[in-house]
């Protein structure tokens, strides 16, 4: 009974390896079923079938949203774009590859092949993802030579007519080469620089011209010319000088005594833009801007591109289209294929044209291919229903292709560059009297169109903001965030790796932390651009460290927070440089009388006080972001930039338990001098102020500040931006370029102010003063004075 009990109790045990076994074994089977379906004929062609839609999908999504990076800092937009970038060049490789070496061929991998080889070259819209990529251009010579040897391989094993395949391969080649040279114009044009360089040299050296910035009288800013008439001049100057006949050249002089209706003023000022463009260009080929030092440039600025109108108003926002039009023309030129098709415009016409006809013809005759395909043994006979979603996925693989070329050709000329292009033909014609063709009416009727419908910014037209108050929670001991050791230095240390010290310091993680918590981007105001113009106007271009707006309203008690020896403890090139303590002592400041203020009262909208108040935040907030998020766009080491982020940081996590408004207001005076109670004690003098008067300081020292920090000659890094939707400071550094102001002033406002006295510049060491006030009186300089003055000026 008892072997019977146990026979029963084992029963159901078997049963379950049994079901065990029958479930693997059915698993095996369909598994080997799956591998041998994949290894067959049809598996085979279907496999590449799947890979070509998705090699073409990516390649169409690159073409469709290349050019949104620049508008946008969507994550879906930005990584999207970079993810495909990164993709497309491998997998149409391995797609290629695949075909050719696939034992089982078919008739369709020609026109797949040559699909892919077209859509790889043809969009216009993105080349690179950064400058960086331009650096590989020969390892992107060496994949497009992979891939005309893949195609031709693929071509001659799958029986295609050679006639047609070879019409659409010089197409491919045609335009492979086109998408080459945009790398090489990018980072090797130097020639066409030089020629502007020395060009803009001599045009502002010649003596007794007249000029009238309001009407462009007198400026011959480069346009459009031959690029092929240029020669290098032997003799003591070695320049470049232009050959072209004066009818040739296009400079903004004609463009705007050109009377025909169809430069209308938004086309007039795309083509300054594109001038603007040139000479911004110079300085990322390291060439001088020879002009910046004449009155005529500070001139064309202050007078010309800030003239006012007959109310005495300035437009804004036209300064400012005018530079967002210049910086799309520099996106372009470095990012996309627009600036090769503009110095070839015919060559690029015709081939677009060509690709588009013979990719339709091909498309037509792929329609036919199922009643032509062979039979032979190693090619592939498909059915009915396979034939025929095989060949409507070729179809519309070929239509996409042929509706590309030619939607990017009539898109072509309702983009700037288009634009520029017919209006600089159109000048040409008018000065010759000469009837314009059929072909140039159609572009005219695209460009009035583009014109009408292109009001929208290039870029995002927004403002980061960061708020280091509202950042920070209460830690105590914020400093001993290193002390709990993530996994990643743990595994290194445990591995015997490189000691993480060498990338990150003590407080790396909590400032990590503590960086992520940054706000929404606001629309940049109307209100922002009119306080920048008005403190640039009121300052004639002599940039201050904000100590000319306190001078002007009447605030000398406040100029202790812009002098460089505030902290003693910086080092001479980081004090001399480096803005971040400026700029996070003033936002803890401006932090705290925004949350006084709100406390109390909320600025009614549409008046001064609610002007000031909006401009003093947004400014302050937007220093904090790129403090915080783009410190290389800043003065300085931008490692240096970010320490001292990072280091506030901790310090103000120490200081805001509670309620953040009363802990800083409770927050005693201290002789410490850092940056947190610092901008306390400073916020703490603001807020004695009257509400008004406080209001108008901050937002007169934000827009003055921001002007100070904005010279950079770090081009790369402004160009780099652009392609994650741009930042604002850029804006301003063009337009301070194109006013001749490269750099920060050495001395400022605040020294004429106290020539003649004995109190010290900023930044100047208490010596330093006192020599300076013993020249002004007259006395004598000792051996002793003469010894001390290097070493202890700074500036």
């Amino acid at each position: 009974m008892a072997n019977n009990t146990h026979y029963y109790s084992l029963l159901p045990v078997d049963r379950c390896f049994t079901n065990l076994q029958h479930t693997n074994g059915t698993s095996k089977t369909l598994s080997q079923g799956v591998i041998d379906w994949w290894n067959s004929p049809r598996g085979t062609v279907i496999h590449i079938e799947v890979l070509v839609v998705l090699a073409a999908t990516i390649l169409l999504f690159l073409a469709t949203f290349g050019s949104q990076r620049r508008r946008s800092r969507n994550f879906f937009i930005q990584k999207g774009v970079l993810g495909a970038y990164a993709l497309s060049s491998s997998l149409v490789s391995y797609t290629l590859g695949s075909m050719q070496s696939a034992r089982t061929k078919s008739n369709l991998y020609s026109v797949w092949a040559i699909s892919l080889y077209v859509l790889s070259s043809c969009s216009d819209s993105i080349t690179a993802c950064s400058i960086d990529d331009h650096n590989r251009y020969m390892g992107q010579t060496y994949l497009f030579c992979l891939y005309h040897v893949y195609v031709s391989m693929i071509i001659r094993s799958s029986g295609l007519d050679i006639f047609p395949a070879l019409y659409l391969c010089t197409v491919a080649s045609q335009k492979l080469v086109h998408r080459l040279l945009v790398p090489k114009l990018a980072t090797e044009s130097w020639n066409l620089n030089k020629t502007i360089a020395d060009y803009m040299y001599k045009e502002h050296i010649k003596r007794g011209s007249s000029y009238n910035p309001a009407t462009m009288q007198g400026y011959h800013y480069l346009v459009d010319w031959p690029l092929q008439m240029s020669t290098l001049r032997a003799g003591t100057s070695y320049t470049t000088l232009l050959t072209a006949n004066a009818s040739q050249v296009i400079d903004i002089e004609r463009i705007w005594l050109c009377s025909g209706r169809s430069l209308s003023p938004e086309l007039k000022d795309e083509c300054l833009s594109f001038s603007l463009f040139h000479l911004l260009r110079r300085r990322f080929f390291g060439f001088q801007c020879g002009e910046s030092s004449h009155q005529k440039t500070h001139d064309f600025v202050f007078k010309g591109l800030l003239s006012k109108s007959v109310d005495g108003s300035t437009d804004y926002n036209r300064v400012f289209k005018v530079i967002d039009v210049e910086l799309a023309f520099m996106y372009d030129f470095f990012f996309t294929k627009y600036a090769v098709l503009y110095y070839g415009s015919r060559s690029s016409t015709f081939w677009s044209l060509a690709s588009a006809s013979l990719i339709s013809i091909t498309a037509f005759l792929t329609v036919k291919l199922p009643v032509t395909m062979s039979s032979k043994p190693d090619k592939l006979v498909l059915d009915s229903t396979t034939a025929h979603a095989t060949i409507f996925f070729t179809v519309l693989i070929l239509a996409s292709v042929a509706l590309l070329e030619l939607l990017q050709l009539l898109l072509y000329w309702t983009t700037i560059w288009g634009r520029v292009s017919f209006a600089c033909h159109y000048v040409r014609e008018q000065a010759v009297n000469t009837r314009g063709s059929y072909c140039m009416r159609f572009k005219e009727i695209l460009t009035k169109i583009s014109v009408f419908a292109s009001n929208k910014c290039y870029y995002q037209d927004k403002l980061g903001q960061y708020s280091l108050v509202e950042s920070v929670n209460y830690d105590p001991s914020p400093y001993l965030a290193g002390v709990d050791v993530p996994i990643r230095r743990r595994y290194q240390r445990f591995f015997n790796l490189l000691d993480p010290s060498a990338f990150d310091h003590n407080m790396q993680e909590y400032a990590l932390s503590v960086r992520k918590r940054h706000g929404k981007p606001i629309k940049l105001p109307a209100e922002v651009k009119a306080a920048l113009v008005q403190s640039l106007e009121r300052t004639e271009g002599k940039l201050t460290n904000g100590e000319s707006s306190l001078l002007s309203n009447g605030a000398p008690n406040l100029l202790w927070a812009c002098r460089h020896d505030m902290h003693s403890d910086l080092s001479t090139s980081q004090g001399t440089e480096n803005q971040a303590c400026f700029i996070l002592t003033w936002h803890v400041a401006t932090c705290y009388c925004e949350m006084a203020t709100l406390k109390c009262l909320s600025p009614k909208a549409g008046g001064e006080l609610k002007f000031n108040f909006d401009v003093a935040t947004i400014l302050s907030k937007y220093c904090t972001h790129l403090v915080a998020s783009v410190p290389k766009l800043l003065p300085g080491h931008h490692y240096d930039t970010s320490r001292v982020f990072d280091a506030v940081a901790a310090e103000a996590a120490q200081f805001l338990p509670g309620n953040k408004f009363e802990a800083m207001r409770s927050l005693p005076e201290s002789t410490q001098m850092s940056v947190f109670p610092m901008g306390v004690k400073l916020g703490k003098q603001l807020e004695e102020m009257e509400e008004g008067t406080r209001w108008k300081v901050l937002a007169d020292f934000s827009a003055e500040k921001m002007l100070y920090v904005a010279p950079s000659d770090n081009v790369k890094e402004h160009i780099e931006r652009l392609a994650y939707g741009g930042e604002f400071i850029t804006h301003l550094w063009a337009l301070l370029t194109h006013a001749g102001i490269l750099e920060r002033a050495q001395r400022n406002a605040m020294d004429i102010e106290n020539a003649g006295t004995g109190q010290p510049y900023p930044g100047e060491g208490l010596c330093s003063a006192a020599l300076r006030f013993r020249r002004a009186s007259s006395c004598p300089l000792t051996s002793e004075d003469k010894q001390a003055a290097p070493a202890t000026c700074i500036i």
